[in-house]
Parts: structure tokens; C-alpha cells; sequence
């Protein structure tokens, strides 16, 4: 089984180079595709699910992973537009299953942003910046991951330690975080729900 990864931006790609070796081991095979930003995902989504109706209709092996932020969008008119895609393009997904509960693509969602995910572990950023205090799970930006898991508040609180002192680097940042992150641990929901649906691909 092959199972392809569309991805809005360099940094999402970035986390999940790290974090699916880990997660998919030998189980299958797996391809992550950056369309560079939100906008064009979105925008050429019904073009590539076609192609992978065709694909999957001439026996490939194949499972898709649609992966987007949130952002500041209403998240079920999001989750809405993901799945009429799949269903135009006649592809059953793990929302909308066939009878026999077959599905071959995954609709997930980032609530907010990437770093609500690694907001989500802090033991993964103590490790990643070794210059940080012990952090409290229960205070701060920490308490709701997903609750303004934003760039800008993972960057204050980085900065405020004296990490990333000016810009934050996106990339730079999720290559140093998610090699260390705990799967199974992280506490953001919209990330424990990314792993439930790619688990969900192996039964």
C-alpha cells in the first residue's frame, strides 16, 4: 500500500518527514506532496483526487491523506469542502465509508496551526531547545493546544527564552521539534485525531 500526503506548506512536510517513519513503520509505503500553500491545495484538490480515482480504479494500492490548517476558517465548513471533493471525485473517505466500511481517503484538520502540535508536547520542546525551563502543561498557551496553537504564541514563548529572538524560521523549527515528539503523548486533540486516521488506514 502506498499512501500519499497532500500538505499545504514546507513546515507541515518538514514535521511529518520526522514523525511518519515512526508512526507507518514497515507497514506501507508512503509519499508526502507540498502544494505550497492552502489556497492551491484547496484549489487543485479535485484535480488530484481524479487522478487518484483513476489510479486506485486501475488496481494501485493507494490511500490519501488530505492534511490542512485551520487557520482562522469555520473548521466544519472546511472539513465540508475536503469531503465534497473526495465524493466528487467518487472516492469514499474514512467520514463517509462504503457499506463495508472501506475508505480510501483522510480528511484531517491542524487546529490552528502546526504548532499547536508542538505546543502540544513540551517534553519535545525541552528537548529541541535545551535552554528552557520545566513547563507547566496546565498554564498558558499549554493548557489547550489547540486553543490559539499559533506561530505567533509558540514564537513569544520561544522568544521570551531566548530562542528565535527576531523572525520565527517554520521549517528550521519543525525540524527541530518533531524529531522528538511523543506520538502517542502529545496532548493536542487535532494531532491525536491525525494519528487515529492514519492508523485507521492499516485496519
Amino acid at each position: 500500500m502506498l499512501i500519499e500526503f497532500l500538505v499545504e506548506e514546507p513546515s507541515t512536510e518538514e514535521a511529518l518527514k520526522h514523525l511518519l517513519p515512526n508512526l507507518i513503520r514497515q507497514r506501507a509505503r508512503w509519499k508526502i506532496i507540498n502544494l505550497g500553500s492552502k489556497y492551491k491545495l484547496l484549489k487543485v484538490l479535485p484535480q488530484r483526487l481524479a487522478a487518484y480515482r483513476q489510479r486506485i480504479d486501475s488496481n494501485e494500492d493507494l490511500r490519501v491523506v488530505v492534511l490542512v490548517d485551520r487557520d482562522n476558517d469555520d473548521c466544519a465548513a472546511l472539513k465540508r469542502q475536503l469531503e465534497d471533493a473526495a465524493a466528487r471525485a467518487g472516492l469514499v473517505s474514512k467520514s463517509a465509508p462504503a457499506v463495508d466500511g472501506r475508505f480510501v481517503v483522510v480528511n484531517r484538520i491542524v487546529i490552528e496551526e502546526l504548532e499547536s502540535w508542538f505546543i502540544g508536547d513540551p517534553a519535545a520542546l525541552r528537548r529541541a531547545f535545551t535552554g528552557l525551563p520545566k513547563i507547566i502543561e496546565s498554564k498558558g498557551i499549554f493548557r489547550t493546544p489547540d486553543n490559539g496553537g499559533s506561530w505567533e504564541l509558540l514564537h513569544r514563548f520561544l522568544k521570551s527564552h531566548g530562542i528565535y529572538r527576531s523572525s520565527y524560521p517554520k521549517i528550521d523549527a519543525a525540524r527541530r521539534i518533531a524529531p522528538n515528539m511523543d506520538i502517542w503523548g502529545n496532548r493536542s486533540p487535532s494531532f491525536q485525531i491525525f494519528i487515529q486516521g492514519v492508523e485507521s488506514l492499516f485496519k
